[in-house]
């Protein structure tokens, strides 16, 4: 006993189809049949979420199995008799009111585990950001990150400030070494919401060995002046955050950076992360350090356990967004499998959006926030195709070692 839901899946989402990942060459998940989730509309206007509709490739065909039938009936013994009449596959988040767009790809630190250092060494144009601003009409929040140092943009007061005469808050994070006096001023008074300082380790020495050129006793001097002039003359912005990345030499190090940076002035915890072990960033990692590529899942249960175990002085990140009122919907979790379901915008300097920070090209010129408005790339049937199979947990090739695919 089954129900064959091709033809409706046709009428209401033919341009949404599993990618075939068996004719892409991927190693993630190479198929031509599976499963995904919809909602199904049945007669007498019964609604049923997020049934699990079988679907194999080459020709398309769609249908509820029969194991999968007796559940739905389980629970609803009334739709026996009753077909089903529509069908809602767009499951994942829609409502976007955020993005996070690279202000420069330029650093005055040369971390060797930053994409950025291989990446083209260049500004947004401040023309192009008033043209995201006029494309985006219902943005709230902005974070002017991306694989470089953003305060090293000359016109970065002035993007902030455009964005937040546009009614956006605006994030971003740092390395903390720019914060002199009149940077510290200005952020101030253009009302930046949220600055993230990134710290590797407490020692001098260690820092340096990851945050190559950086000088810790310089970031900590900038993080204070910021915290005091900001208290000083009463500015409410901005809140000054923490987050870093942890290797197999400062795995233990998670409380004590925690402890110095919130006497030092930090307030917010924003996260801590082991070395990225996605392919497109190994890639570019010096031979040397593929020791550690091995080492950060065990990096990553340290820094969890430690996390788990610590007093914490500091708000999270989800406590201030709350009380600011920035709004960050909660991913939508797929039942089937481990999914993506981004919940703001990313996009390259070059305004080009891609699925996520991690992905560096985009898979069409079509979604370019610089020329199109936003509502009309979210609309968009290629747009929406790349975030149905996401959704579902169907991973193409650009998706390998992400976390989220394991």
């Amino acid at each position: 006993m089954t129900i064959d839901l091709t033809a409706l899946w046709q009428q209401f989402h033919g341009h949404l189809q599993p990618f075939d990942l068996s004719l892409q060459g991927s190693e993630l998940l190479p198929h031509q049949s599976g499963s995904v989730l919809a909602d199904l509309r049945f007669e007498g206007n019964v609604w049923v979420e997020k049934v699990e509709v079988n679907y194999r490739l080459n020709p398309s065909r769609y249908w509820i199995a029969e194991q999968e039938l007796l559940r739905i009936l389980a629970m609803q013994p009334e739709l026996s008799s009753r077909l089903p009449e529509q069908i809602n596959a767009r499951l994942w988040t829609h409502d976007i009111t955020m993005i996070n767009i690279e202000p420069t790809t330029r650093c005055n630190f040369s971390c060797w585990y930053c994409v950025g250092r291989h990446m083209v060494q260049e500004d947004i144009d401040p023309a192009n950001f008033r043209n995201l601003l006029a494309n985006f009409p219902n943005l709230k929040t902005i974070a002017l990150v991306g694989e470089g140092e953003p305060l090293m943009h000359k016109a970065f007061f002035s993007m902030a400030s455009q964005a937040r005469d546009h009614g956006a808050r605006v994030l971003i994070i740092s390395n903390g070494s720019t914060l002199s006096s009149s940077v510290v001023k200005q952020l101030c008074e253009t009302e930046v919401a949220y600055v993230a300082i990134s710290i590797d380790s407490i020692d001098p020495n260690t820092f340096a060995r990851s945050r190559v050129g950086g000088d810790l006793h310089q970031v900590w001097r900038g993080i204070e002046r910021l915290r005091k002039y900001r208290d000083d003359n009463g500015f409410r912005y901005p809140k000054i955050a923490l987050k870093g990345t942890l290797f197999s030499y400062s795995q233990h190090e998670l409380s004590v950076i925690v402890k110095e940076a919130f006497s030092r002035g930090v307030e917010i915890f924003e996260s801590f992360q082991a070395l990225n072990p996605k392919e497109s960033y190994v890639n570019f990692y010096p031979k040397e350090a593929m020791a550690e590529v091995i080492m950060a899942p065990k990096v990553s249960q340290i820094m969890s356990q430690d996390l788990s175990e610590m007093i914490n002085p500091m708000k999270t990140f989800d406590r201030f967004c709350l009380e600011e009122g920035i709004e960050i919907p909660s991913a939508k979790v797929n039942r089937l499998r481990n999914n993506c379901d981004e919940t703001w915008l990313y996009a390259l300097l070059s305004g080009d959006v891609t699925p996520c920070c991690q992905v560096k090209t985009s898979p069409s010129e079509r979604w370019n926030v610089f020329n199109r408005p936003v509502d009309a790339i979210l609309a968009d049937e290629s747009y929406e195709n790349l975030r149905f199979n996401l959704w579902n947990g169907i991973f193409p090739a650009f998706c390998k070692s992400c976390w989220k695919t394991l």
